[in-house]
C-alpha cells in the first residue's frame, strides 16, 4: 500500500513536470497558426496591393489546403481522426504528430471552418510518451500521465485549468474508459498538469508569461437580474441553435458518405466550395470573409459588435454550410469552436430581432446550447458559457444551464452516425 501511494505521488510530480512543456508546445502551435493566418490573409494581399483578398485567391487558398491535407494524410497517423467523430482521447504514437499537426495547421490557417481543439488534444496525448522517455519513467501510471498531457493542452486553449478539467472529466465519463470508482484518481494528475501548464501563459515571479489568443468575448452589457422574458426567449434560442448545429453535422455525414470513394478530390472540391461560400457572403453582406471563414475564435468580437441581425443570419447560414463541408470532406480540426461561433452569431441576431431579449443572456444561451449539441457535455458547456460572459456569469447561469440541457436533448433526439458506428464496433468486438 505504501509503495502504491509513493508511486502515485511520483505520478503527480511527473504530471506537474509534463504540464509545462505540453502547455508551451500548445502555445507554440497557436502562435504558428496565428502567424500563418496573418501571412496568408493579410501580408500577402497587402504585398499584392489588394485592399481585400481577390476572389480567385479566396477560392484558391482553401483548395490548396485540400491538397496539403491529402498529402499529410499519407504520413504516419493519417492526419488524425475525422472531426466527425468528435474529440478523441484515444492514445496515439508520438510519430503520428508529424501528420496531425501540419494537417490541422493547413486546415485552420487556410480558412476552413474547424477549430484547434482536436490537434491540441493530440499534441497533449502525443508528447508525454516522449517526455517520459527523457525522464526515464515508465510503468502502470503512464496512461494517467498521457491523459495529463491532454489536460494541459486544453487548459492552454481555454486559458485556465478549470474548464479543461471539467470538459475532459465529462468526456472520460461518457467514454467509459475509466471506471467511475477510479475517476478521481485518474483525473488528479491531469488537474495538476493543467495547473502547472497554466503558468506558461499566466506568468510567475514577475515573468508575464506567453501570450496566446484564447477563446474570449469582448465586454458585454451588464446583466444584473434574471428576467422572465429572457428565460423564455433563451429556451427558444437554445432550441434553434442546437437544431442548426445538429443538422449541420447530419449534412456533414451525408457529404462524407459521398466523399469517401475519392478523398483527395473531395478535399479540393470542399475547399473550393468553402471559398465560394465566403465570396458569396462577402458580396451579399458587404463584410470581410474573416467573419465566415476559420474557426470563429478570433471573429467573436466582430460578431458581438455586428449591429445588423440580417447580416448575422446570413453569416450563420454560410458558416453552417462551410462547417458541414469542412467536416464532411475530410479536413482536420475540432468541431467545437465553429459551433460556438454559430451559436454566438445566432444569439446576437436574436437579441437584435426578438422583442425584449437582452444580448448577454442570449449569448450565454447560444454558446451553451451549441457546445452541448456537439459534445453532449452539459456541465462544461454551461460553465464555459458562464465564464465567457464575464461579470454577468452568476446571473446568466440559469440560462446557460437550461440551454445546455436543451442542446443535449436535441443531440440525443437526432441519431448521430458516429456514435452508431462506435456502438456497432463495440458490439462486434464483444462477439
Amino acid at each position: 500500500m505504501a509503495d502504491a501511494r509513493a508511486a502515485y505521488v511520483r505520478t503527480l510530480v511527473l504530471a506537474a513536470l509534463i504540464g509545462v512543456p505540453v502547455a508551451f508546445a500548445a502555445v507554440l502551435f497557436e502562435t504558428a497558426l496565428h502567424d500563418v493566418i496573418d501571412l496568408v490573409w493579410d501580408e500577402i494581399p497587402d504585398w499584392l496591393g489588394w485592399s481585400e483578398p481577390a476572389g480567385w485567391y479566396v477560392v484558391l487558398v482553401p483548395a490548396l489546403a485540400g491538397l496539403l491535407v491529402a498529402g499529410f494524410a499519407r504520413l504516419p497517423g493519417h492526419g488524425g481522426h475525422s472531426p466527425l467523430e468528435g474529440l478523441s482521447m484515444e492514445p496515439l504514437a508520438p510519430i503520428h504528430l508529424v501528420s496531425i499537426l501540419p494537417a490541422a495547421l493547413a486546415t485552420l490557417a487556410l480558412g476552413l471552418v474547424l477549430g484547434p481543439e482536436a490537434p491540441l488534444i493530440a499534441l497533449g496525448l502525443g508528447l508525454p510518451p516522449l517526455l517520459l522517455r527523457v525522464l526515464g519513467s515508465h510503468g502502470a501510471n503512464e496512461r494517467l500521465l498521457v491523459l495529463a498531457g491532454a489536460f494541459a493542452a486544453i487548459a492552454a486553449l481555454f486559458g485556465g485549468p478549470l474548464i479543461a478539467a471539467l470538459l475532459l472529466l465529462e468526456m472520460l465519463a461518457m467514454s467509459g474508459a475509466v471506471p467511475a470508482r477510479e475517476m478521481g484518481r485518474a483525473l488528479l494528475p491531469g488537474f495538476v498538469a493543467a495547473g502547472s501548464g497554466a503558468l506558461i501563459f499566466t506568468g510567475v515571479a514577475g515573468w508575464e508569461g506567453l501570450h496566446q489568443a484564447n477563446l474570449a468575448l469582448p465586454t458585454l452589457p451588464a446583466y444584473d437580474t434574471v428576467r422572465i422574458v429572457d428565460l423564455g426567449w433563451c429556451l427558444v434560442l437554445a432550441l434553434a441553435v442546437a437544431l442548426v448545429v445538429v443538422m449541420a453535422r447530419r449534412l456533414a455525414f451525408a457529404i462524407a458518405a459521398r466523399a469517401a470513394p475519392r478523398p483527395t478530390a473531395a478535399l479540393v472540391v470542399g475547399g473550393v466550395l468553402v471559398g465560394l461560400l465566403a465570396l458569396a457572403f462577402r458580396e451579399l453582406a458587404d463584410r470581410p470573409v474573416d467573419l465566415m471563414l476559420f474557426s470563429g475564435q478570433s471573429a467573436l468580437p466582430a460578431v458581438v459588435a455586428e449591429g445588423a441581425g440580417g447580416v448575422l443570419l446570413l453569416a450563420v447560414l454560410a458558416k453552417g454550410l462551410a462547417y458541414s463541408l469542412s467536416l464532411g470532406t475530410g479536413f482536420r480540426g475540432g468541431p467545437v469552436f465553429p459551433a460556438i461561433a454559430i451559436g454566438t452569431a445566432l444569439a446576437v441576431a436574436a437579441a437584435d430581432l426578438l422583442p425584449g431579449l437582452e444580448e448577454t443572456p442570449a449569448i450565454a444561451a447560444g454558446i451553451a446550447a451549441a457546445t452541448a449539441a456537439v459534445l453532449r457535455a452539459p456541465f462544461s458547456s454551461a460553465l464555459l458559457a458562464a465564464l465567457l460572459v464575464g461579470e454577468a456569469s452568476a446571473d446568466v447561469a440559469p440560462m446557460g444551464v437550461l440551454a445546455a440541457v436543451v442542446g443535449v436533448l436535441v443531440a440525443w433526439a437526432v441519431p448521430d452516425p458516429s456514435r452508431e458506428q462506435k456502438n456497432a464496433r463495440a458490439v462486434a468486438a464483444e462477439r
